[in-house]
């Protein structure tokens, strides 16, 4: 036998063996189950499944953990924790215990409420019960330098620590910074309890724990908060005065189910109430509608100025002034002093629903009936035809957004607006990039030319933090029609730009949102004035900016109409599937890399795929001012206006990345650990004075990347027991995919990440458009560099000449072995098997000679018994020197098929017991679908029956009859055709 280079084609067909290690850290309940997504004001564990440790019988070891959501910056950072074995005896499952030796399992709370006894401040979302001090910061939120006033994170060192608005988005700056010291009430900063920090709904948290005991065994894992979208309805829709009992209650529902955190307690939600929104001009104040009072956080009687602090997660629950009339603190909004009783000069805006049981998620208030409402506001009396609009916006997560409306004695002279898409068709769902706003007005009292086409202005407002506020005018859409259109559609762009980061602006008729937001446009019935309508669009929200309203007689102050959308959003992961996954340098998912190769990122978002036309791209340091260049960046500037930064080691340290990925210097609390990575056990990053200094010849810690990029980047790739990491910039894999993939791979070893075999690398996104949405990964490096190597591909495989076979057939088999290339034959003990339906051996070959020409090719033939089984045939071969490598083939026999029955043979003829009717087929050895033999008697009279299916013969048993003469009768059926014979048989 020729065997060219047998022996190293073998060998390269070996696969070794790879790490057997399995150290797997995740969050679960109490029984060690795991979980991937949570409720806020859930308790969850930590747990480890290491069945290596459970058989050797370790019960116990330490490690260092983290748990951390980069989005608001909260953290846990604990070094030397005991893991203890709980789930049993020799289990592997380990649980984090408070102590050495304790059976006591450390429960980490996700996210609480301030204080339960205490409304309704105390209702304000908060990272912990008071009485547990695991988690830390968690205040961190980006915000527009230009709405930026003050010192909310304590640069300057003195107290109280402050924030107000200056002026609007128009500079593309912003600064992620640190909320916490501001106090739950915001009246005088500094004098009451204050906040540390929250996790917000849709958040991701991610898990680190790095075993003690044994420096390879790092690993991560990750939870989804539940995020519920909440539903604000009003009853009645139409109210009314002087009905008495009869009057419906007017009462609020909401329905939230993330806002039960506490299934033992009566929890609050608030809710905004404002009359006839947008349709006056406030005399000394810049609130009208519910985007202005989120953004300046109402009206202060007081000092007849707005209180200019926006409203945020950690003042929703705020009172923060009284006056004007009112003994009560709440927020007020100026209102037209007609409209309000005798003694008010503001209105009030703001209620607390009350959840109607402990664990229902339904919140309600009842205003009682139309005079009760009007007093509620302040009001001296509604209206006709008012228009009352409800505002719910979730106090943790102000994405998830609803309103609704009412109005006074009637609704039907209402004007109507809808959000649309380009052919006008209403729509619930937008998606960022794709095809823009539309908006559809219809109003009869806006057509006051009936000549030529007038115009009507709307507001379309994201009321997400500081997203975006826009004044847009549009067209008739013919003369006298009273039906108004976007003919050109509005841009729907992200706030953070993918490649060109912070975009907000407001007044530049284009719309930046957050995917999951919410939108709403709110169209009011008046005019506006012509001056300021000229500058709307142009890009400075600070001049003119909202428009006036004319005093025109066709105004309509009550008619105010809205329609919203939401804004489509896919996460990567979604706490059931992670859409993100490493490549190795030929494009191939693999779970394990070696220290010779390389990775790439792959991340699958389809709610990136923001231009279905375009190619597009990820910055994976995205997180940068638009306006200006990116200097490891700032928390605020040195003037609001102007592009020079504050660039100090305390302006650096406070943003983007802060405090997971920037623990050194000064920050806001206090600390100076050198620390500059809280996610790597033991800190391995160090930080020089500031971000992105040269590094010293003495100092061997590195805050740059492997490349020399500063730390303050939101896609990367780190080796997480050294430190060492890289920065992934994602491209698109194909117009309109959604799949993006690393520009460049990374190398593992030496001159990349420098990692070791046994080391764990991990990967970590966050999407631009939706700072919730949050992805990490591991792999681990191979031991040996054998690990995950997949070997070159031989091709090996049996083939059968047909698919379909007739008992008595020719079959041919051919066998594809290249690692057998250039033999002439292969040899070996049943080298190849033919194996029946029933598995049972047909035939098998000890020989396979080669086929001529084609080299790694060998070939056989056979033919099959008439009597073979009809079925499923198999031909299996085996390597006969590495018996692991086998392969088979499989083909068909079945019956052939009938053309003719030319008679019926009956044997033996006569008989004792039994006989045989047998079909004569054409062709021979083809079966009929069903033969039936009936028998009678010379009397006629039927004596039997008998019939077969799929067959060529049947049996008859007449041996309980007289001996004598008998007539049969045969049908025999076959495709579409049938056969009839008659004849005697005898006995």
């Amino acid at each position: 036998m020729k065997r060219i280079g047998l022996v190293g084609l073998v060998l390269a067909a070996m696969v070794f063996g790879t790490m057997a290690l399995a150290f797997d850290a995740y969050f679960s309940d109490a029984a060690g189950n795991k979980l991937g997504t949570v409720w806020e004001g859930q308790q969850i564990y930590i747990a480890v499944k290491d069945p290596e440790k459970g058989a050797c019988g370790i019960d116990e070891f330490s490690a260092d953990l983290v748990i951390f959501d980069f989005k608001t910056g909260a953290y846990i950072k604990k070094d030397n924790q005991y893991f203890r074995e709980l789930g049993g005896i020799g289990s592997g499952l380990y649980f984090w215990v408070d102590k050495s030796g304790s059976n006591t399992k450390v429960s980490v709370p996700v996210g609480w409420r301030a204080d339960f006894t205490s409304f309704p401040y105390g209702m304000t979302h908060v990272l912990q019960p008071s009485n547990v001090t695991h988690w830390e910061e968690g205040a961190w939120e980006y915000v527009d330098e230009n709405v930026l006033d003050g010192d909310p994170i304590d640069l300057t060192g003195g107290l109280p620590v402050t924030v107000s608005v200056n002026k609007l988005p128009r500079e593309k700056r912003t600064a992620r910074v640190d909320f916490e010291g501001l106090d739950i009430r915001g009246r005088t900063e500094g004098d009451l309890t204050e906040i540390k920090g929250r996790l917000e709904n849709n958040d991701t948290l991610i898990l680190i724990v790095a075993d003690d005991t044994d420096a390879m065994n790092i690993d991560q894992d990750q939870v989804k908060i539940v995020d519920t979208v909440g539903k604000l309805s009003v009853t009645p829709k139409v109210i009314s005065y002087g009905c008495g009992p009869a009057c419906e209650n007017i009462i609020v529902r909401i329905e939230d189910p993330d806002e039960n955190l506490n299934c033992n307690e009566i929890e609050y939600v608030p809710f905004f109430v404002i009359v006839n929104p947008g349709s006056w001009n406030p005399q000394t104040s810049a609130i009208n509608n519910f985007c202005s009072l989120m953004l300046r956080g109402g009206y202060d009687p007081e000092s007849n100025s707005d209180l200019n602090k926006p409203i945020r997660w950690y003042n929703i629950y705020d009172e923060p002034t009284r006056g004007g009339g009112w003994t009560i603190n709440s927020r007020f909004i100026q209102y037209p002093s007609a409209w309000l009783e005798t003694g008010k000069t503001v209105g009030r805006v703001l209620f607390f629903a009350a959840e109607t049981a402990v664990d229902s998620g339904v919140f309600e208030f009842n205003f009682g009936n139309t005079e009760e409402l009007q007093k509620a506001l302040g009001f001296k009396e509604f209206g006709n035809y008012f228009t009352i609009a409800f505002y719910y916006i979730d106090p943790n997560d102000f994405d998830d957004m609803d309103l609704a409306t009412i109005n006074v004695t009637s609704n039907k002279y209402a004007s109507q607006v809808f959000l649309t898409d380009a052919n006008g068709v209403p729509v619930s769902e937008v998606k960022i990039g794709h095809g823009g706003l539309y908006v559809r007005v219809y109003d009869a009292d806006a057509n006051v030319n009936a000549c030529c086409q007038d115009k009507v202005v709307v507001h379309i407002c994201d009321p997400h933090n500081e997203d975006d506020s826009e004044y847009i005018v549009i067209d008739e859409i013919s003369n006298n029609s009273g039906i108004f259109f976007t003919m050109s559609g509005i841009r729907l762009e992200p706030v953070w730009d993918a490649v060109n980061g912070y975009q907000l602006v407001f007044d530049d008729w284009r719309v930046q949102a957050f995917n999951e937001d919410t939108i709403f446009v709110r169209y009011n019935s008046v005019d506006y004035e012509s001056a300021d309508l000229n500058k709307l669009g142009d890009g400075n929200p600070n001049e003119n900016f909202p428009p006036k309203i004319a005093d025109a007689a066709r105004n309509q102050e009550w008619d105010v109409s809205f329609a919203k959308v939401k804004v489509y959003d896919f996460q990567v992961f979604d706490g059931t599937t992670h859409h993100m996954r490493f490549l190795d340098g030929e494009y191939k998912p693999v779970t394990e890399i070696p220290v010779s190769g390389s990775l790439y990122l792959e991340v699958t978002d389809l709610d990136q795929n923001e231009d279905p036309l375009l190619r597009e791209l990820i910055f994976g340091g995205w997180n940068k001012d638009a306006y200006s260049g990116d200097d490891g960046d700032r928390t605020k500037t040195s003037a609001i206006g102007s592009s020079t930064a504050e660039d100090n080691n305390e302006a650096d340290a406070n943003e983007d990345s802060a405090p997971i990925w920037w623990m050194g210097g000064k920050n806001a609390a206090g600390s100076d650990s050198g620390e500059s990575d809280v996610m790597t056990p033991k800190g391995a990053v160090q930080n020089d004075p500031y971000l992105g200094r040269p590094q010293t010849t003495t100092d061997t810690n590195k805050d740059d990347s492997i490349s020399g990029i500063a730390e303050t980047v939101k896609v990367f790739m780190w080796n997480a027991q050294k430190g060492t990491w890289e920065r992934m910039d994602l491209r698109e894999t194909a117009v309109g995919s959604g799949v993006f993939r690393s520009t460049v791979c990374v190398p593992v070893g030496e001159g990349g990440l420098d990692s070791s075999g046994g080391d764990t690398i991990m990967a970590f996104y966050q999407d631009p458009s939706n700072h919730s949405d949050i992805s990490i990964i591991s792999i681990k490096v191979s031991l040996g560099g054998a690990g995950a190597v997949t070997p070159p591909t031989v091709q090996l495989s049996v083939v059968f000449d047909k698919t379909t076979y007739y008992p008595g057939d020719t079959v041919t088999i051919t066998v594809t072995d290249e690692q057998y290339a250039g033999a002439a034959e292969i040899v070996g003990t049943n080298v190849l098997v033919l194996l029946d339906k029933d598995g049972e051996v047909i035939t098998s070959w000890n020989k396979l000679e080669a086929v001529a020409g084609q080299p790694g090719k060998f070939r056989v033939t056979y033919v099959l018994p008439e009597t073979v089984k009809l079925g499923t045939i198999t031909a299996k071969y085996t390597d006969p020197y590495m018996t692991t490598r086998t392969a088979q083939g499989q083909a068909t026999v079945v019956a052939k098929a009938l053309s003719n029955v030319a008679g019926i043979t009956i044997s033996p003829n006569p008989f004792q017991t039994s006989t045989t009717f047998t079909i004569q087929a054409e062709p021979a050895g083809a079966v009929a679908e069903k033969i039936t033999i009936t028998i009678y008697d010379l009397t006629g009279a039927k004596v039997a029956e008998i019939s077969g299916e799929n067959t060529a013969s049947v049996t008859w048993d007449g041996g309980n009859l007289r001996n004598g003469a008998y007539i049969y009768v045969a049908v025999v059926e076959g495709g579409t055709k049938a056969w009839t014979f008659k004849g005697f048989v005898y006995i």
